[in-house]
């Protein structure tokens, strides 16, 4: 398990929670949000609390100043930590049903509590909620992230075979989107080496409710800068007065050098630029937690292509 720290304002959750409806109605999250609203409404009802005004001066927002989350391999365990300033009463809440809490504790400055991830989950996450007593206001962090390095072996109707790997940290920073770095890579038949290989952002939102999970597929990030700085310096060395003639022609035939690079280098994005065209895949969505794995990946005019396939979990 790792831990990493960060800091949190709950201004903005706190103008929407009055309002706020549970994604989810059936899930366990949502009763638990529900029962404790429903409480609180009676518990206002019973101090005579009508003034909204009123209500939040006495009874305000929690305020979290650090969110410690847990990093949690399926089927372990892991701990984690909240501080901040926190109404007598208030709830704390994890919102993906799959995150058991074996044990917490609440104090008006802290929250700590112990989760546990079934062994057979793919990778995941859960922010924590906490209302505050009395009012509801809320502020939220994501606290738990669980899964670690899996690989995914799809084989697609039109007889592609499209494998996932892992890519870079197995768990979202905190306070990021919670989406996972992955490489797409893309086979014809039985062929060992990839037509395509694309960067592919798990986004981990759908493992809240619907069981999901999607992403963008993209090429990988281009080599930073150019040729054409260094060119325009070689230009500018060239015509100054102080340069010699034997620096001069030297400096001439490394810039001619430099124009056939860039030719090749203008030639080689074309070709990027017409394998893109053809390849057209963008999006791509599948199941989480199902065998066999089923999905589809979308690619412009060659439609929705749907595959199946398996999850393998790599390691922590």
């Amino acid at each position: 398990m790792q831990t990493q720290y960060s800091k949190w304002t709950a201004a903005i959750a706190c103008a929407l929670v009055v309002l706020g409806i549970a994604r989810a109605s059936n899930s366990h999250y949502a009763e638990r949000r529900r029962a404790f609203f429903e409480s609180q409404e009676a518990e206002r009802k019973r101090l005579g609390l009508t003034d909204w005004a009123q209500v939040r001066a006495k009874y305000p927002c929690p305020e979290i100043t650090l969110c410690q989350a847990a990093r949690v391999a399926p089927g372990a365990t892991g701990n984690l930590a909240v501080r901040g300033k926190f109404i007598s009463g208030s709830k704390f809440l994890l919102e993906n049903d799959d995150v058991e809490v074996v044990k917490e504790n609440a104090t008006t400055t802290e929250y700590h509590a112990t989760v546990r991830v079934p062994s057979e989950m793919g990778p995941g996450y859960s922010p924590l909620h906490v209302f505050s007593a009395i009012s509801g206001y809320e502020a939220r962090c994501p606290a738990v992230y669980f899964g670690g390095k899996y690989e995914w072996d799809f084989t697609a109707q039109n007889g592609w075979r499209i494998k996932l790997h892992s890519a870079g940290d197995v768990f979202p920073k905190d306070g990021a989107d919670p989406v996972v770095k992955y490489t797409a890579e893309f086979y014809r038949g039985s062929e060992s080496k990839p037509f395509e290989t694309r960067e592919f952002g798990l986004d981990l939102s759908g493992t809240l409710y619907g069981n999901s999970y999607s992403g963008g597929l993209t090429q990988s990030a281009s080599a930073q800068g150019g040729p054409e700085a260094d060119m325009q310096k070689l230009m500018q060395k060239l015509y100054d007065p102080s340069t010699s003639p034997q620096e001069r022609s030297e400096l001439a035939k490394h810039l001619m050098d430099m124009q056939q690079q860039m030719l090749k280098q203008t030639q080689t994005i074309q070709q990027q630029q017409q394998k893109e065209a053809e390849f057209a895949c963008r999006t791509m969505t599948f199941s989480g937690n199902a065998d066999p794995v089923e999905g589809q990946v979308i690619c412009g005019p060659n439609g929705t292509i749907k595959f199946k396939g398996t999850r393998h979990f790599v390691g922590p």
